[in-house]
């Protein structure tokens, strides 16, 4: 019994007339006769009965016909499983994510895209960046935003990106009026800083050691969304990364905290990174794209974080 002898007699049983059945399947009457007589033949039994030039389904052919409706429709089934692939609406997206990010910026984003795609299921785990480093590389996501060190290079599919890092000050410091914070406004000045062993406390260090500047450190966090709370009770400025101070600007009032352009420049990469021993899927590939193109966009217009204590 083949998918052609089941889908002619599908066929005359829905239409209840060979010549119909042959229209409906786009063959000839004698063809659709011949595969009707060749399945009777293959399993054995009638599955028809002409009375009055009328087809009648035997018993038997009822049971069949309950069986093979049933394949019919699981066919659809995988026809519409296709069509949900090739139109990126099927499928699990698993990301992995550094903490900052992972607060609002990366939601926001994967919230859209969902929408965008409600038939995709997603997992978001948010963990340090070596850690998601370490995931991906062992297959356990499907993409991963981690920071990376500077001298990283590009591997395969992944792509880096270096953030510009801007100056958070509390909205009443007197710095605050200056578009631009210079290194020697903030000798001396209280600090809220990452832990020594993060590459921006480590240029930080090296920059004020080169001018001469004293790096007051008050505070030391782990990432730099605690930093930000810091700074908005106005125990020290803070240098962070411009995806952290998005997400800020997504939840926070503005008075408090403000966003200054910072030189000399400092820079956080972040990798946009994928498995190395596997094939990516064609969703990975589309929310990669989508991901990317709000990196950029972040990073190309500043100003979206600068002028967010004029919106008010």
């Amino acid at each position: 019994m083949n998918l052609k002898q089941m889908e002619a007699f599908r066929a005359v049983m829905l239409t209840g007339s060979v010549s119909q059945a042959a229209q409906q399947l786009f063959r000839t009457q004698p063809a659709v006769s011949m595969m009707i007589s060749s399945l009777e033949n293959d399993i054995g039994f009638q599955l028809f009965e002409r009375h009055k030039k009328r087809l009648y389904p035997t018993p038997e052919a009822n049971y069949l016909y309950k069986e093979v409706e049933a394949i019919f429709s699981r066919i659809q089934d995988v026809n519409q499983t296709v069509q949900d692939i090739q139109n990126k609406q099927y499928g699990f997206l698993r990301i992995g994510c550094m903490p900052g990010p992972s607060n609002y910026f990366m939601p926001d984003i994967l919230a859209d895209f969902l929408i965008e795609h409600p038939k995709i299921q997603a997992s978001l785990q948010t963990r340090t960046s070596d850690s998601v480093i370490e995931w991906v590389a062992s297959n356990q996501y499907d993409l991963a935003l981690a920071e990376v060190t500077s001298h990283q290079p590009k591997v395969g599919r992944n792509q880096l990106f270096d953030l510009l890092c801007v100056c958070a000050l509390p909205a009443d410091h007197p710095l605050a009026v200056h578009d631009i914070i210079t290194l020697d406004m903030l000798d001396a000045e209280p600090m809220i800083t990452l832990h020594p062993d993060h590459m921006i406390y480590h240029d930080l260090l090296q920059l004020f050691e080169t001018g001469g500047y004293r790096m007051n450190v008050r505070l030391q966090t782990r990432f730099f969304i605690p930093a930000l709370k810091f700074v908005e009770r106005g125990l020290g400025i803070s240098i962070i990364d411009p995806i952290s101070a998005f997400s800020y600007t997504s939840y926070a009032q503005p008075g408090k905290v403000v966003f200054r352009r910072f030189q000399p420049d400092i820079f956080l990469r972040v990798g946009l990174l994928f498995p190395t021993e596997t094939p990516s899927s064609m969703i990975a590939l589309e929310f990669a794209q989508l991901l990317s193109q709000r990196i950029e966009d972040l990073c190309e217009n500043p100003e979206q974080i600068l002028c967010w204590d004029m919106d008010d």
